[in-house]
């Protein structure tokens, strides 16, 4: 079977001699002829680089008394056009405890080379490891940095290490997939079997699995092994081929959330006396962990450093939770400032005062104190944000947590707050923090929320206005913003260069213009926003007909989902309801010739609806009334179609003209 499948794959490289692979080329430090005149990746003909090979081992040693994990990675690229010279920046993050001498890796044997043809013979540029730059992340973590050079459209990039590492307990993940397609991947990881751990393999493409038994051999022997020279191991091989290129989406909150990919979990290490023991963590330990750090929860109940200063404020004696939540909130952003970075643990308040800004965590955890200044109870909740990537559903990790908001128990329901948002409000936070596994943390008892539930964006506008015989569109929208839509409209003012720059913008979005503007909300921490212009909009008009577009601010105006079919989910930031409700009056002595015909969509859950309603109510006045209704945010690759179907619809009827004529 498998000499049948090579004689297709060449017959099939014979027809594409020059454009494709024809055989698998495992060999590293010669790339083949058609790997060096590859212009195309047939299988993605748009692709701006492909991953011709990229091979993974992982294996284990023994150092006198501890086990050891050797990542012997190699991987070759071929850059297909100026875009795929991004591929040649390198990238490799790993542990590194400034103080924890059983936490340390080490990157060996670098190597990178870029092959390039020049007059018709291959130029090979090399680089070892003394090109490599390192820089710290935090305490736990570095990376290291390169960027190959001499690469453009046409070259082949190989590259290899090793990662040295005395984290035994701890194995990468391993991606099959990438932004770019990979043509051939293959990953070998070799466990000692008194090591029991949760091998699995997630995804969307198919990888090729095998689990056979093996033999460790040592160099140095321990007491502490039944058998001092060598154990049994369990080997998994994985391969995938041809695998589709999962690249960036403005509608995928993380992509490698998506990715094909190995995850191995250390559930209990085999005793050598017998039996097992549990290493597996809990949530609970986790929690446990976080209250007990000395830059998180230890200072969870400390005062802030306004204690006085909230005293005298007199918020602590205001009768309405969410009130003293807010005035709390107002106080404290009046005096700090986001710098623009998620974290975890934080950093000294005397510093994050001084400096006058902090990270999100550093605000967080002082508003926490803050609030409990005022007599308000309040808890962090740890999550991974969306561009973070999701929490494991398999197992706990510290790891993967990497920033939290503010929780406050109000009767049977919670409030949230992001202290580093500037233009949110209660349970009204940034999208990339509504993540659908978020955990309260609180020494009674911690549990799970779904953030995701509490972010919607709301809309509601109302139109009167009237038409001239000159085809000018005349008259005011009222239009009040909340939740997510009140905060879009707050980034927006904030950003512009002034007042007259966001109406402007508005404007031109919308395609009126705006005569004057009434604005309420836009600097306040407020539920709602605000605004009431006087516009006018300018029909096509002739001697005895008039033709207008009467949707004055409308949300889908064109249609995002154009691929024929989708491998991955749509994910919206939350959820949406729009509402615009239009009454025109007609000049005297005209009439309607032709009105759009009234729509209703609905997708068959109910989750995706809206209507497009017109009606002529006399002579000389139409109603129009529009709504547009998102109640879910993720929709699976099998809703695609009716979501574009859909969609394209309400894009379609964004067009809509009023045909009136002269009576």
């Amino acid at each position: 079977m498998m000499k049948r499948l090579w004689l297709l794959l060449f017959i099939f490289s014979f027809f594409y001699a020059f454009s494709t692979v024809t055989a698998q080329n495992l060999k590293f430090g010669k790339p083949t002829d058609e790997e060096m005149k590859m212009t195309v990746y047939e299988q993605d003909k748009e692709a701006a680089a492909v991953v011709l090979c990229q091979l993974t081992s992982v294996s284990y040693t023994m150092d006198f008394y501890n086990f050891l994990v050797d990542y012997d990675v190699k991987v070759r690229i071929k850059v297909l056009k100026d875009e795929g010279k991004e591929y040649a920046d390198l990238s490799i993050q790993y542990i590194n405890n400034e103080n924890e001498e059983y936490a340390q890796e080490y990157i060996e044997d670098f190597k990178a080379t870029a092959y390039n043809l020049e007059n018709g013979k291959v130029v090979k540029t090399k680089i070892g490891k003394e090109r490599l730059f390192t820089e710290r992340i935090d305490k736990d973590y570095m990376v290291a940095k390169v960027a190959i050079p001499q690469v453009k459209a046409g070259t082949v990039i190989e590259y290899e290490y090793r990662l040295h590492s005395n984290v035994f307990y701890h194995i990468y993940d391993w991606d099959a997939q990438a932004e770019i397609p990979v043509a051939y991947a293959n990953y070998r990881l070799e466990i000692p079997a008194i090591f029991i751990y949760n091998v699995e393999h997630t995804g969307l493409e198919p990888l090729q699995t095998s689990v056979t038994a093996g033999t460790l051999m040592f160099k140095d022997t321990s007491n502490d092994l039944s058998n001092p020279n060598k154990c049994s191991t369990n080997i998994y091989v994985c391969t995938g081929r041809h695998l589709h290129a999962l690249k960036k989406d403005k509608f995928v909150w993380n992509v490698r959330d998506y990715f094909t990919k190995v995850t191995a979990e250390l559930q209990r290490i085999n005793r050598a006396g017998g039996g097992y023991r549990e290493v597996r963590k809990k949530w609970e330990q986790i929690d446990a962990t976080l209250l007990d750090h000395p830059d998180f929860g230890a200072r969870l109940y400390k005062h802030s450093k306004y204690q006085e200063e909230l005293e005298a404020s007199g918020i602590s004696q205001m009768a309405d939770l969410k009130e003293k939540v807010a005035a709390t909130y107002k106080f404290l952003r009046q005096r700090l400032a986001w710098n623009g970075e998620y974290d975890l643990l934080i950093h000294s308040a005397s510093e994050i005062v001084k400096k006058g800004n902090g990270s999100n965590a550093d605000l967080n955890m002082m508003l926490i104190n803050m609030l409990g200044d005022v007599g308000v109870k309040a808890y962090p909740v740890v999550m991974s944000t969306r561009r973070h990537g999701r929490l494991p559903q398999t197992y706990p990790t510290l790891n993967k947590l990497n920033t939290y908001v503010v929780g406050i128990p109000d009767g049977s329901s919670w409030i949230y707050v992001d202290a580093s948002s500037a233009d949110g409000f209660l349970n009204v936070l940034p999208a990339n923090l509504y993540t659908d596994r978020a955990r309260i943390i609180q020494k009674e008892g911690s549990l799970w929320v779904n953030l995701q539930k509490t972010g919607e964006a709301r809309t509601l506008i109302t139109v009167k206005a009237s038409l001239s015989p000159r085809g000018e569109m005349k008259g005011e929208q009222t239009a009040i913003y909340s939740g997510n839509a009140a905060a879009n409209e707050r980034t927006a003012f904030r950003e512009a260069a002034d007042s007259s720059a966001f109406i402007a913008k508005k404007a031109s979005l919308n395609g009126i213009n705006i005569n004057s503007c009434k604005m309420d909300g836009h600097r306040d921490f407020a539920p709602h926003v605000q605004e009431v212009i006087n516009f006018t909009r300018q029909g096509n008009a002739t001697d005895d007909h008039i033709y207008l577009n009467p949707l004055t601010e409308i949300p889908v105006t064109s249609n995002p989902f154009l691929e024929t079919e989708r491998l991955l989910p749509v994910e919206f930031p939350y959820k949406q309801t729009f509402t615009l409700s239009v009454q025109l009056t007609l000049p005297d002595g005209w009439q309607l010739e032709e009105l759009p015909k009234s729509t209703k969509i609905t997708a068959a859950d109910k989750s995706l609806a809206g209507h497009i309603l017109y009606e002529s109510t006399d002579e000389h006045t139409v109603t129009i009334h529009y709504q547009f209704r998102l109640s879910n945010v993720t929709y699976d690759k099998t809703q695609y179609d009716t979501l574009k179907q859909l969609f394209d619809i309400f894009a379609n009827r964004a067009k809509d003209i009023l045909v009136i004529k002269k009576a």
